[in-house]
């Protein structure tokens, strides 16, 4: 049995002889076949090498999401250098403070103009070197085709691939900062390698099938995929956020890597789509729904799929098969009506994601429990996963063949998950909620300079402490709980996790956006980003209202603070919201109050809006 590879170029190595000649790389532009890409990436690493580029020498990458993303990240890797990259929306700030902590030398930079933007920040970082511009157009000093002309075909790829080693440190990923400064998560290519090679069996990927690449690459779960996909044989197809929609149906793809809130735009379009309709198809739509959602319940419930903490027992185990089969009879009886829906209805919002999409690999946030049935019902399964960057980051992840809504999946090969009480650390059973704990050679090697802070989360024997809170049932899934640090601690003492509350408000098509804030309080506020669209209609505003609007009046804050009222009367009374704000401006990554993988920074929204929540409280 041949040797499992334990770096991402002994990986791709052995890839190249099994599925060399495949197109792997492919954009409006063309195709580029994995054994075209090797050559590429070893002469790019061969000039690196001439420049002086050492094993370990950090390289700074300053770039958004390509395929020559991908060369330049690979060549830099098999020349020994480890690269620190970050996207073109950071700012240039926070740029300046990652890069002079790294103390990068070589500097990538996606664009002749985002290289003019490296200069502005040149003074603020000492140690940094040449800047070398991935594209072209417009570059004021070399490109990556200057190094490509450079660089010597010898050593081959295979050559370069046998000099990197599973301790050789590969990439210094600095998080995004939802709770305060960056940090320098170090991950080396055994790190890499287990996700490259645990990963295909757990999505079940094969050789000619592709991924929709939309995430920014330099988020360690966009990284990992991109390579899990290369070393499988499957193609990477890149895309934008404006063309999202478009490539999925033009290049049909059987994965697409995403995040909850692209997941959340599309739910938002469909739901938008049939407010505009006739009533007729808006009936036909709901009589389908129903009858699918049924149907879906009831084959997932025959399947063993529904979610469940803990094994049936005594009486209960003994019937088990008699539910079973009577809910296999039920999803018997709906089918012919279901599939007559699925032709009339669903199969127009199938075409618009493609024939071949077999599922959606959801990481980087919650996904709204809404969300994930919606998606099941029309058959398009949301294969939703949970991970850090400290984790390289998989940890666990849903598989088509056991995907139970409401879980983060079971963890995957080699992986340890311990749910620990977050007071005692003493080790939790089934169904109980705790800090998630994980173990395994996934887990980061520590933060960059700061051997402090990595021994705060990580034990002498290897133990990870993720910070999130969740519980595992007796099936061996994890259900996520929320950050420990997001905890909201009412006056009273209640301790209140945010995102469930926030998932309940999302469910609101009057609702765009939601934060829950409330510490020290003696009930829950809620800042709300109205559904422009939705409300205007619903209060018949003309015109189209923007946030800042919609936010001076009295009837819209009247409308929402009823609807959030509404949203959350199903929970503990010390759950409800009592109290809203207004936001006057979307949250957004460009205007810093979300990640780049857009999650809630949440302490920058409370400082943002501190005028708001205080007037929310005051009234």
């Amino acid at each position: 049995m041949p040797q499992i590879p334990r770096t991402i170029p002994a990986h791709f190595v052995r890839a190249i002889e099994l599925h060399g000649d495949i197109p792997i790389l492919i954009d409006r532009q063309g195709s580029v076949t994995l054994r075209e890409l090797a050559a590429d990436v070893a002469r790019v690493a061969n000039a690196l090498r001439a420049e002086g580029v050492k094993k370990g020498d950090p390289v700074g990458f300053y770039a958004d999401n390509s395929r020559r993303w991908i060369l330049t990240d690979l060549a830099i890797m098999l020349a020994g250098g480890v690269s620190v990259p970050r996207g073109t929306d950071t700012p240039p700030d926070e740029l300046a403070g990652i890069f002079r902590h790294a103390e990068v030398g070589l500097v990538f930079a996606h664009s002749g103009r985002h290289a003019k933007q490296l200069e502005t920040i040149r003074a603020e970082v000492p140690s940094m070197g040449e800047i070398i511009s991935i594209d072209s157009n417009d570059a004021p000093g070399r490109t990556l085709d200057d190094l490509l002309e450079a660089g010597a075909e010898q050593p081959d790829f295979a050559t370069l691939a046998t000099e990197s080693d599973p301790d050789d440190l590969a990439t210094i990923i600095y998080t995004s900062g939802t709770t305060g400064r960056p940090k320098g998560v170090m991950l080396n290519q055994s790190n890499l390698g287990h996700q490259a090679a645990c990963c295909p069996a757990a999505f079940r990927i094969e050789p000619g099938q592709s991924f929709l690449s939309v995430l920014p690459p330099w988020h360690s779960f966009e990284r990992s995929v991109e390579y899990i996909a290369l070393c499988s044989g499957a193609a990477l197809v890149y895309t934008d956020r404006r063309r999202f929609k478009e490539d999925l149906a033009r290049y049909e793809p059987t994965f697409v890597p995403s995040v909850p809130r692209i997941w959340e735009t599309v739910y938002d379009g469909v739901q938008k789509a049939l407010e505009k309709g006739s009533p007729i198809k808006r009936a036909v739509f709901k009589s389908a729904y129903a009858v699918a959602s049924v149907r879906t319940r009831m084959w997932d419930r025959a399947r063993g799929w529904h979610f469940r903490i803990h094994k049936p027992r005594g009486l209960a185990a003994a019937a088990e098969p008699v539910v079973r089969g009577g809910a296999l009879l039920l999803a018997a009886l709906t089918w012919l009506p279901d599939r007559l829906g699925h032709k009339i209805v669903f199969s127009k919002m199938r075409k618009l994601v493609g024939s071949r999409l077999r599922g959606a690999i959801s990481g980087g946030g919650l996904m709204p429990g809404y969300i994930d049935r919606f998606f099941r019902t029309i058959e398009l399964p949301l294969l939703v996963g949970y991970g850090l960057t400290e984790t390289s980051p998989v940890v666990s992840v849903r598989r088509m063949w056991c995907n139970v809504l409401g879980t983060i999946g079971r963890p995957v090969d080699e992986v340890e998950v311990q749910v620990r009480d977050p007071e005692t650390g003493a080790v939790l059973p089934a169904g109980e909620t705790g800090l998630f704990f994980s173990r395994g050679p996934h887990i980061m090697q520590g933060y960059y300079k700061d051997e402090e802070l990595t021994r705060t989360v990580l034990d002498e024997d290897g133990w990870l402490d993720t910070g999130d809170l969740g519980m595992m049932t007796e099936y061996g899934d994890l259900c996520f709980r929320g950050r420990l640090k997001e905890t909201i601690v009412l006056k009273g003492g209640e301790n209140i996790e945010p995102t469930a509350i926030e998932e309940a408000l999302l469910g609101s098509p009057l609702i765009e956006q939601a934060v829950v804030v409330g510490q020290d309080r003696k009930v829950l506020a809620a800042l709300l980003v109205p559904n422009a669209g939705e409300v205007a209609d619903a209060l018949g505003i003309e015109g189209k209202p923007t946030p800042a609007d919609l936010a001076t009046r009295d009837d819209v804050r009247e409308l929402l603070r009823r609807e959030a009222r509404t949203r959350t009367s199903s929970l503990r009374s010390y759950e409800l919201i009592a109290r809203i704000a207004l936001l006057p401006e979307t949250l957004e990554s460009s205007n810093g109050l979300l990640t780049q993988t857009l999650k809630l920074r949440r302490h920058v929204i409370v400082d943002r809006f501190a005028e708001q929540i205080e007037e929310a409280y005051a009234g």
